[in-house]
């Protein structure tokens, strides 16, 4: 079987548990909702505070099991749009059934993952408002800063002169730890000159307020009819001055979004490279990516620029974690040594950086953003939930979106 058995699987996470004793883990690229529609709406808080679920569904805690590695496919893009359409909002309930620190915390403790960098994103149509509560929501509901940090994002509907006053309003309001921007789902087409100066002005945020930045790249995305895809290209990219910020820019996905392993391997991973050595700041995540990506990406990339990032709950993080020690493995790396630089040492210093928080910024310089809501309410540790079911429904869907769904959909008839 091309990829692990549940005793396989079983067995790297043994070996990450013990390595907890010495070292902390932790995963770059987590959505705490369903970003690519942003049309859930979930229950008020029940007996738990902790989770939230679609009406008529319940939630089953995540459990180790046999899965197969996601594979690259080369799928004609209108047809494959087409065929899903229908399908595709009921496997994102299945996966995004449920929400919360319970939901998260439970797929952590079986990872060995100690704290994630939780990443919201607006749609293309999103207002700063509305952003504003999206973020109120989810500050509420992941407000345990133990195992949760929160980035933050920008509307494409502000103009570069709005992006940093609104960057301080979230960091002020939410006590966010990064930026996030997905060219794609928001609408941002890094191939015109005037997008690549309004992300030149998120760079420059980010400086002043010393946030990394979490930037999806990649292309071929075969929804929203195809003419979104290279949003987020490295081509786009390569025309970018990334060194304007002083704080890492971590390249999200490495930059591979849904190329296959042949573009990757004579195109992406060329110019990835000399992007790399370019901007010294520059960093990539190993989030989505099928198992021949993830392995050239690894081959390829000086492993002290790479940070573990799940995409979860898009795909099953336990499952991210053992198909990257795997693939170490495969390649002939120590797999204790290599992860825990890559998921430990990496991620500590560039991404969870202890000391001052930024919403510690004197309120007099944080300029208001019209609309923009109250301020977070913790929603308080959580207790640990010790249930660990067979949830088929949820990695059958889950390792469906490992390589055909992550982060790119169609808007909800």
């Amino acid at each position: 079987m091309n990829g692990l058995a549940p005793d396989e699987a079983a067995a790297y996470l043994a070996i990450l548990h013990a390595l907890r004793c010495t070292c902390k883990f932790y995963d770059t690229h987590v959505h705490p909702y369903e970003v690519l529609f942003d049309r859930f709406s979930y229950g008020d808080e029940g007996v738990f505070r902790d989770l939230r679920c679609l009406t008529g569904r319940g939630y089953v805690a995540p459990a180790v099991a046999g899965f197969k590695f996601p594979e690259s496919a080369e799928v004609d893009e209108g047809a494959r749009s087409q065929r899903f359409k229908d399908v595709w909002v009921m496997l994102l309930r299945k996966v995004y059934g449920s929400v919360g620190e319970r939901v998260f915390v439970d797929h952590m403790n079986l990872s060995g993952i100690d704290k994630v960098l939780m990443l919201p994103v607006p749609l293309e149509s999103c207002s700063a408002q509305s952003f504003d509560d999206r973020m109120r929501w989810v500050s509420q509901l992941y407000g345990n800063e133990q195992r949760f940090w929160i980035a933050g994002s920008i509307p494409a509907a502000l103009a570069d002169r709005d992006v940093a006053p609104y960057a301080q309003a979230l960091v002020r309001r939410y006590g966010i730890r990064a930026m996030k921007c997905h060219p794609v789902i928001s609408g941002i087409d890094l191939g015109s000159s005037s997008r690549k100066q309004w992300l030149e002005a998120l760079l420059v945020a980010c400086r002043e307020l010393k946030l990394p930045l979490v930037l999806h790249g990649g292309r071929n995305s075969p929804y929203w009819e195809g003419n979104r895809g290279d949003f987020g290209s490295l081509e786009h990219l390569k025309e970018v001055d990334l060194s304007l910020s002083g704080s890492p820019v971590v390249l999200a996905h490495a930059g591979c979004h849904r190329c296959t392993p042949q573009q990757i391997e004579l195109e992406e991973l060329p110019l990835l490279n000399r992007l790399l050595k370019k901007h010294a700041n520059l960093h990539v995540d190993i989030s989505g990516l099928a198992y021949q990506p993830l392995k050239l990406v690894l081959q390829s990339v000086d492993h002290d620029r790479i940070l573990f990032g799940s995409d979860a709950l898009y795909v099953q993080q336990y499952e991210a974690v053992t198909m990257t020690m795997h693939a170490l493995k495969e390649l002939g790396h120590n797999v204790e040594a290599a992860f825990v630089k890559i998921a430990s040492t990496n991620p500590e210093r560039t991404i969870f950086v202890d000391g001052e928080s930024h919403a510690d910024l004197d309120e007099d310089k944080v300029e208001s953003v019209p609309g923009a809501g109250e301020g977070k309410v913790p929603v308080g540790s959580l207790p640990q939930s010790g249930i660990f079911l067979r949830a088929a429904e949820q990695d059958s869907c889950a390792g469906v979106l490992g390589f055909v769904g992550t982060e790119a959909g169609e808007q909800e008839g």
